[in-house]
């Protein structure tokens, strides 16, 4: 008949197939989360760079706007300029005016070359800005089913998690509160892996061996013990 330390040993085997079975499914949740929040953001950094382009192109626009309601009250007061020159007759008021003409020509000149740079920059800042909501309706797009996506995949393994949770606790019950403390310790030091085998006197968590006296009395005990190496509990069956 199989000792109480066997039964145990066997019993926290199981149970540590089954932790690593939460383990990986809860590692997997977490990565689920990591690639919706990168989603997240990459949608949030494109909303918030196609916003920034139509602030820009509706920049540019009101400036031009502006330009072009100058331009044109200027071309009013050069027309009424030219008008006046019919009617003055004293050569000082005539030159005067033929001055402020040519200066305002100079004048209207700058602006129009101005005009043309913003409607230029204008032609572009559209076309980025149109790019960058195409994109936006895009990943929007696919934003919705891949997070959907994920959200379904969440929920079924967050439902196995539960149901393995609850199976751990009928495990765990019966088994001594000092060695179960024991193994959770060891199996969050050592990367899911707190029971090991034992073969032809090598301890399977760390390949070293063990010694000849303590692998003897491994053979004959009653009680759970763990390698001298890695402290991890052992786990011996007849070859």
């Amino acid at each position: 008949m199989e000792n109480a330390a066997q039964t145990a040993i066997q019993r926290l085997t199981a149970l540590q197939d089954l932790d690593r079975v939460v383990r990986e499914k809860t590692e997997q949740v977490q990565a689920l989360k990591k690639e919706m929040e990168a989603a997240e953001n990459r949608l949030a950094q494109q909303r918030q760079l196609a916003e920034t382009k139509r602030n820009e192109r509706e920049a540019l626009d009101k400036q031009r706007r502006e330009i072009e309601s100058v331009i044109e009250a200027d071309e009013a007061r050069m027309k009424d300029r030219r008008m006046r020159l019919n009617r003055v007759r004293n050569e000082r008021e005539l030159q005067a005016l033929r001055y402020e003409i040519e200066q305002g020509k100079e004048v209207n000149r700058t602006r129009e070359e101005e005009l043309l740079a913003l409607l230029e920059a204008g032609e572009v800042a559209a076309a980025t800005a149109d790019e960058a909501t195409r994109v936006l309706a895009e990943i929007e797009s696919g934003a919705q089913t891949q997070t959907a996506e994920y959200r379904q995949r969440i929920r079924e393994l967050e439902a196995a998690i539960a149901g393995s949770m609850a199976e751990r606790e009928r495990m765990v019950a019966g088994l001594e509160t000092r060695l179960l403390r024991r193994y959770e310790q060891i199996f969050a030091r050592r990367g899911g892996m707190a029971v090991v085998e034992v073969r032809n006197g090598i301890c399977q968590g760390c390949f070293m061996n063990l010694p000849p006296q303590f692998f003897n009395e491994l053979q004959r005990a009653n009680d759970v013990r763990t390698c001298p190496n890695c402290h991890r509990i052992l786990c011996w069956r007849p070859e």
